[in-house]
């Protein structure tokens, strides 16, 4: 009996693999994401995924946004300016300092943006669909 209860216990949480093979982002005409959701819906594990990529894109286009914001500013703050007694004032941004920003800023931001591609995240879930686990690097960090 008790082996009964087991085996019906376990039969309710498995995931029902979806019908239909998995499409490429590019041939999806929605977005990507919400394709997922819908094909996945009521697998949590699944949802937290796509949440995860969703969350690291929008911070890598924040950073990349900021970073041509502070690009921006820094530009616009050099050259030459006079004061009203007749002295100049030049500012000038050195190479490494430009490199610093853009480096920074553009670095971490890109990084982001094709680490979590949806590319990536196509590939991480025909790996789903294979063997029922996410990679390893994935799993981490969802914990």
């Amino acid at each position: 009996m008790l082996s009964l209860l087991l085996s019906f216990s376990l039969a309710g949480k498995a995931q029902t693999a979806p019908a239909g093979p998995l499409l490429k982002p590019k041939e999806v005409t929605e977005n990507y994401k919400k394709y997922l959701y819908r094909r996945y819906a009521g697998n949590e594990q699944a949802t937290e995924v796509i949440r995860l990529f969703a969350k690291h894109q929008t911070g890598g286009a924040l950073w990349v946004g900021t970073g041509a914001v502070v690009t921006g500013f820094i530009a616009s703050q050099t050259g030459s300016k006079s004061d009203g007694t007749g002295g100049t004032t030049t500012v000038t941004v050195t190479p490494l300092g430009w490199g610093l920003v853009l480096g920074l800023f553009g670095g971490v931001g890109i990084s982001k943006l094709a680490r979590f591609s949806n590319e990536k995240l196509y590939l991480a879930f025909v790996e789903y669909d294979k063997n029922q686990a996410f990679p390893v690097a994935i799993q981490e960090k969802l914990l």
